[in-house]
């Protein structure tokens, strides 16, 4: 009984061995494999966050240019044929000027000053007149666009020399006041100071880099300003720049021990670039720390498993290893949460079958005014104005074809429309498909750009269209007449006397009475017809689909109009005004209207001469 008891126990006692050999193993290989997958899913959770951040960052900049681009082409709008010839104007027109410039700087944050230059890159004019705020552009800088009058814009870089000066970069736009002549240059500055905000921004941690890059592959703006131990990868910049590679390329690099994940992109049709960097001793860092958290808590099982019986031991096994696996799932459920409910980007999740809405973050709930659990029993196209937009952006999807950074119309739920930035993909998970869906509110961004195409196209004093924008729509609306027959008449209407107004009643009479003529014009012509202020008291309308004899019938009824209205000035006196008004038709041979407006300005001098206070018409060359 003894022996057998013996023997019972060897064979227990080597079964208990094999069996705590092979725990021993399946636990180390466990541990291998953990450790490993978590390596690689931190891996590859550092080149999503760099790709994030490059994508970000692009964006941030693209849109800074961009909005530099309107600023100064605006700019370039109102400036007058000689206003870049000389650094003296005269003292009223130095300071509209400057106040014109510094009115264009005050709305882009990012620009630090803003110039005129002559065509010989001279400076005539700038914005801030401190310390610091020097453009020091060079004519030979400028040769390429001299050269080549289809280049808009150039850009240069800001070295920083000369002690108070910041590095940056300057933008320098052509300007053509005169059609096809080089009238100047106006120039434009960002500092590293406006780069250090952007990048300083950033979540890179206390290795991490961002750099913006030129061309020529140099280094305009780095945070921090000096980094140790990263120079960009020159082969994926030039692959980049010259085409070869497209959107967002991540690149492994190890330097001095530290492996860094780094993400290229190019930042629109710019000759610039942007590297974002991250430092394994950043991104790997919760990971060492659990993996010391997994050898220590495998030791301390197999000490256990040293201890126990075997048949407690898969019992036992089983559940540490459930609850280890709850714990973790619980964890990185509670990171994920975490992490899309604090991103700055509206998040919403959707089946792609059903298209109804799977989650929201708070901040989706917010820019929708939409509580996160009414919008589980919506679709997620109600989000939208138009239900066809959301359509065809899934089918997009679908094909492979990728949405990203789209401008759409959506509706809040109390029926507000506002524009979004909109970026939709596929993502494939344990639980299946779901539709991925980021939105940026653009209202206020929009509005900008209303508001600054409205003062590119409007005289700022009439409300009416200004020079160039009444050229360019009459220039469209001659070819429509060319093209199909059709009659059209141009008139040029005339104050006359207006220096005597100015001079009797002062400018603020004048700048009245030019009001109550555009008011005139307004109430008298049709919705059809373009009128435009060419300039001080000089007025012009296009009369679309209407012949001469007409066009001398609404004429004569507005030049009524104008002798008939009396204007009340502030100090309670009464003026009133005529007006001279020439008119002339479309002839055949008419391809812009600068023809139509001079033949106008001739029947405007005949009426003049004649009097003042009529209508003269300049005969077509083709009418007996």
């Amino acid at each position: 009984m003894r022996l057998a008891l013996l023997r019972w126990s060897g064979r227990q006692s080597l079964i208990s061995g094999v069996v705590t050999v092979l725990f021993a193993l399946g636990l180390l290989l466990i541990l291998s494999l953990q450790i490993n997958s978590s390596y690689r899913a931190e891996v590859q959770r550092a080149r999503d966050e760099a790709r994030n951040l490059a994508g970000v960052l692009e964006g941030q900049l693209g849109s800074a240019l961009r909005e530099v681009d309107l600023v100064v082409n605006g700019l370039g709008l109102q400036l007058q044929p000689g206003d870049l010839s000389s650094p003296d104007l005269g003292e009223a027109r130095n300071k509209t000027l400057q106040s014109l410039l510094l009115d264009q700087l005050a709305q882009i944050r990012q620009l630090d000053n803003l110039a005129l230059f002559s065509p010989d890159a001279v400076l005539t004019h700038r914005a801030l007149d401190t310390p610091g705020s020097n453009i020091p552009l060079k004519a030979e800088a400028l040769d390429r666009m001299r050269n080549n009058p289809f280049i808009e814009r150039d850009y240069a870089r800001l070295d920083g020399k000369g002690g108070l000066q910041r590095p940056g970069l300057i933008i320098v736009h052509r300007v053509e006041i005169t059609p096809g002549q080089l009238d100047g240059w106006v120039g434009a500055t960002i500092t590293t100071q406006y780069f250090d905000r952007v990048f300083g921004n950033l979540a890179l941690g206390h290795q991490g880099v961002a750099m913006l890059v030129d061309e020529r592959l140099g280094v305009i703006a780095s945070y921090p300003p000096q980094p140790a131990g990263f120079e960009p990868d020159a082969a994926t910049l030039r692959a980049l720049r010259d085409g070869a590679q497209e959107g967002i390329q991540v690149r492994q690099t190890r330097i001095d021990g530290i492996t860094r994940q780094t993400a290229y992109q190019q930042i629109g049709d710019t000759p610039f670039f942007v590297a974002v960097s991250l430092s394994s001793n950043d991104y790997l860092a919760r990971w060492h720390a659990e993996t010391r958290y997994y050898l220590i808590g495998g030791a301390l099982l197999m000490a256990m498993a040293l201890l126990m019986a075997y048949f407690f031991w898969q019992s036992r096994q089983l559940s540490t290893h459930l609850r280890s696996k709850e714990k973790r799932l619980d964890a990185s459920e509670s990171r994920f949460r975490q992490m899309i409910e604090t991103t700055p980007v509206a998040l919403v999740l959707s089946r792609p079958g059903d298209h109804f809405i799977t989650y929201i973050n708070q901040q989706a709930s917010q820019m929708f005014a939409l509580p996160q659990a009414t919008a589980l029993s919506m679709r997620v196209f109600q989000l939208y104005q138009d239900r066809l937009d959301f359509l065809n952006q899934l089918e997009n999807v679908r094909q492979s074809q990728p949405v990203r950074n789209l401008e759409v119309r959506l509706r809040r739920s109390n029926g507000e429309t506002f524009w979004g930035h909109l970026s939709m993909s596929l993502a494939q998970g344990s639980a299946g498909t779901t539709l991925l869906i980021g939105i940026s509110d653009i209202t206020e961004h929009k509005a900008l750009e209303s508001e600054l195409q409205r003062r590119a196209t409007t005289d700022g004093l009439s409300g009416l269209a200004n020079r160039a924008h009444f050229m360019d729509v009459s220039n469209h609306e001659l070819i429509r007449a060319q093209r199909y027959g059709r009659p059209l008449t141009l008139m040029m209407i005339d104050i006359d006397h207006f220096k005597r107004i100015n001079d009797a009643y002062g400018h603020d009479a004048g700048d009245a009475a030019i009001r109550a003529i555009a008011a005139l014009c307004r109430s008298t012509l049709r919705d059809a017809d373009v009128i435009g202020r060419l300039g001080g008291e000089e007025f012009a309308a296009l009369l679309p689909e209407t012949p001469m004899p007409m066009a001398l019938l609404v004429a004569e009824r507005l030049r009524a109009r104008i002798e008939a209205h009396e204007l009340v000035i502030p100090s309670g006196e009464t003026i009133r005004f005529t007006a001279s008004i020439g008119i002339t038709p479309l002839e055949p041979g008419d391809t812009l209207i600068d023809p139509l407006l001079k033949r106008a300005d001739l029947a405007l001098y005949d009426a003049k001469h004649a009097g003042r206070n009529r209508v003269c018409q300049q005969q077509s060359a083709l009418i007996p």
